[in-house]
C-alpha cells in the first residue's frame, strides 16, 4: 500500500484527529490483576489492553552461526525471553480508535 492510498484512506474516514489512534504513556500499578494507570485519575484493566511480544514471556528461535573443530556451523536454538511487565514499569500504549482498546507496545522502565 502506497503512502498516498494510506492518507486518502484516512482522509476518506473524517472526524476529529484526537479520534485517531495515537501512542500514550501507562504505569503499571498491578500484575494479578494486570492494572495500567493510563492518566491520574484512569485506570486501564486486562479488558481493555492487548499486550505487545516485547513485554511479555516468549520463545524465540535464534540462528547463528558457530565454530567447531570441524570448521563452521549453523545452529538454531529456542530461547526464552523474559520482558513481562512488572509493577512501577512505565510502557507506552497505542490508543485504538476511540479509546476502546490499548496494545501495550513497550517498556519504558521502572519509573519508581
Amino acid at each position: 500500500m502506497t503512502g498516498d492510498t494510506l492518507l486518502d484512506m484516512i482522509n476518506s474516514r473524517g472526524g476529529n484527529p484526537n479520534e485517531y489512534s495515537d501512542i500514550v504513556p501507562g504505569k503499571v500499578i498491578s500484575i494479578s490483576p494486570l492494572r495500567i494507570q493510563y492518566s491520574s485519575t484512569a485506570i486501564l484493566t486486562e479488558d481493555f489492553l492487548t499486550l505487545g511480544e516485547h513485554v511479555t514471556k516468549h520463545t524465540v528461535k535464534m540462528t547463528y552461526q558457530d565454530r567447531s573443530e570441524s570448521g563452521d556451523i549453523k545452529r538454531t536454538e529456542t530461547v526464552t525471553i523474559d520482558q513481562s511487565l512488572k509493577v512501577g514499569d512505565g510502557v507506552l500504549m497505542l490508543r485504538g480508535d476511540g479509546g476502546q482498546r490499548f496494545l501495550v507496545l513497550e517498556k519504558l522502565g521502572d519509573t519508581n
